[in-house]
């Protein structure tokens, strides 16, 4: 018993031993270091106040998505209905009222393949290129400007004609 104590004492004080010289640094002279000595002053400045100006908290603008208007035309009732995607289109009485930014696309929804003409009676674009020839064929147009705007089918003169206002 008395040899199984000296041997563990033995190990723990042989392990101490090697577990101290493991991480054993050189010793190096310490380099000499400037020491800083006060040296009074006539006057001890006092510190400067500078005055701060409150600046606004900016208030965060809106961005309004811009919306696509899809109206639907034919040769029987002109500008059928207008509808826009996720949302609801405020029309009524053969008005439509937009944001400027906003587009408007006409379709034609005409069984018969009649072709109709939009006209911009402010003259917005060229009619060549707002032909519809067939079902489903369709002209878009972005308003850019706020106003008032009137268009018309060319080959229906009579039919009533379609009110596009256009808010700032």
């Amino acid at each position: 018993m008395t040899n199984n104590k000296l041997i563990s004492i033995f190990i723990v004080t042989l392990s101490l031993f090697f577990l101290g010289c493991v991480e054993e640094k050189p010793v190096a002279t310490p380099a000499p270091t400037a020491t800083l000595t006060a040296t009074p002053t006539a006057a001890i400045a006092s510190p400067t106040v500078v005055p701060t100006t409150q600046m606004p908290t900016p208030v965060p603008t809106q961005i309004r998505e811009q919306k696509l208007y899809t109206s639907d035309v034919d040769e029987l009732y002109g500008f059928r209905k207008v509808t826009v995607f996720n949302g609801s289109a405020p029309y009524s009485n053969y008005t439509l009222t937009i944001n400027e930014g906003d587009t408007v696309k006409w379709r034609s929804v005409s069984v018969d393949n009649y072709v109709l003409t939009i006209v911009s009676q402010e003259g917005l674009w060229n009619n060549s290129s707002s032909r519809l020839r067939h079902e489903l064929s369709y002209f878009n147009y972005t308003f850019d400007k706020p106003g008032e705007y009137e268009v018309y089918i060319k080959e229906y003169p009579r039919e009533t004609h379609q009110k596009i206002v256009v808010n700032p």
